[in-house]
């Protein structure tokens, strides 16, 4: 049960912290964007390493194979970003979460009051019976 809420909140976390973003075709002329999504005229998504444009065509790697596709065989093209302002709510929510539960746990009236007391010389330490410990003696 935690490890499936562990995947899951990490599932969020990690796609609080991109988002996609258009690329034009003249972009991928002279800058090095690493890795774009192209989408094809017939929805299908292929992932090019290295692209470029070069006249009406998108050259790149996919799966480590050379491939070119004509650009009006595209619908789009996205280039995966950081998300800065999703990501600081994420991390503010977060916080926000941990600070109220130290607090709640800190707060808590019916936690602490039991003593400690050390019993004889062995130096074993035992809960002290005063006050209103729910603890049996």
């Amino acid at each position: 049960m935690l490890r499936g809420a562990s995947v899951v909140g990490l599932v969020f976390i990690l796609a609080a912290c991109h988002t996609m973003r258009p690329v034009a075709a003249d972009d991928l002329t002279s800058t090095s964007i690493d890795r774009v999504w192209v989408t094809g005229t017939d929805w299908s998504m292929t992932i090019f390493s290295a692209p470029h444009v070069t006249g009406d065509t998108l050259a790149g790697f996919v799966d480590g194979a050379y491939r070119e596709v004509l650009l009006s065989d595209t619908r789009k093209i996205e280039q995966r970003v950081t998300a800065r302002g999703r990501t600081t709510a994420l991390s503010v929510g977060i916080g926000a979460v941990v600070l109220s539960g130290m607090i709640y746990m800190a707060n808590r009236n019916y936690v602490g009051d039991g003593q400690t007391c050390y019993a004889g010389y062995n130096g074993i330490i035992v809960p002290c019976c005063a006050g209103k410990s729910t603890i049996n003696c």
